[in-house]
């Protein structure tokens, strides 16, 4: 089963983990997870676990850009890049602490020139036909030109694909009208492009407002609270699994994409798929690298998710 993922904004992501996390003080690390990143790269480790076959897309420059292409080659991923001079592509810091929290310092990345963007959407027509589904995640690169999220969608929907979107702010706003058929955003994001607050109703309103572009369904999630869904079929709330310990919550949601694209992919049932979905995130929690889960044990957690329709 493959699919296609579209992150724009790809990063080096470096992870460690410390007793307790204090400003101002020396940290020395003999450990340090390094990776090729950025939600999409989280999302398609996920999936590639589950069974699928993810190709990513997205911008790359400079040195790092270089280490971010050879490294995924490394762990046998496909990839549609799009490389650039205009500077280097991102890295991003994670500082765990012992209870999981963690504490995150990403850079923004360089401005993407407005020839690599149109040489980007053109391979993405070229390939996104042989896809069944595609997600777009993670955070907006810089220097993007009005409307490009726009054309995005509506190039990956005009070749057949079933299109996810994670993304907040203007970049959000801009793949609804463009025709989105599912949104995965956490409560703040939520709050923020439809300034109500998280409740049934609100998402009910907010799922009525974009349903006439094309959107078949909205996932909410809330860290440790419940995520709401709704779909034309229904709204339901999905109760977190309790977890005796969490290593990092960090990537969870991206997990949650990747259990939902593969369910899909696999004609799950809508409340079935939010269950896989549900355990992806879970088993994501209890690894300290984002993306990083056991298809056994999401699989084993999915049954343990409550559910239940409003």
């Amino acid at each position: 089963m493959k699919a296609l993922i579209v992150n724009l904004n790809l990063a080096i992501d470096k992870t460690v983990k410390v007793s307790a996390f204090r400003p101002g003080r020396i940290y020395r690390f003999a450990d340090t997870l390094t990776q090729p990143g950025g939600k999409g790269v989280n999302v398609a480790r996920a999936l590639k676990e589950l069974g699928g076959r993810p190709l990513i897309s997205g911008f790359v420059s400079g040195h790092n850009g270089r280490w971010i292409e050879e490294s995924l080659r490394r762990e046998n991923y496909q990839s549609l890049l799009a490389r650039h001079c205009a500077g280097e592509s991102r890295i991003c810091y994670s500082i765990v602490d012992a209870a999981g929290v963690s504490t995150d310092l990403n850079e923004e990345g360089p401005a993407v020139p407005a020839a690599i963007q149109n040489l980007l959407l053109k391979k993405l027509r070229k390939k996104a036909g042989a896809f069944q589904a595609a997600a777009v995640c993670g955070r907006v690169s810089a220097g993007l030109k009005k409307g490009f999220y726009v054309r995005l969608i509506r190039a990956l929907k005009q070749a057949g694909c079933f299109a996810a979107l994670d993304v907040s702010g203007g970049s959000l706003k801009e793949g609804l009208e463009g025709g989105a058929d599912m949104v995965k955003i956490n409560k703040s994001e939520f709050e923020e492009i439809s300034g109500l607050g998280l409740s049934p109703r609100g998402i009910r309103r907010f799922f009525g407002k974009y349903a006439p572009c094309g959107l078949k369904a909205l996932i909410v999630t809330s860290g440790s609270g419940p995520t709401l869904a709704v779909s034309q079929f229904g709204l339901w709330e999905v109760l977190p699994v309790p977890l005796r310990r969490v290593e990092n919550s960090v990537g969870a949601g991206d997990s949650f994409m990747a259990g939902f694209i593969f369910g899909f992919m696999k004609g799950l049932a809508f409340e079935a798929n939010l269950k896989l979905a549900s355990g992806c995130a879970a088993s994501d929690c209890l690894t300290l690298g984002s993306g990083l889960i056991s298809r056994r044990e999401a699989e084993t957690l999915a049954g343990r998710v409550e559910i239940r329709e409003l």
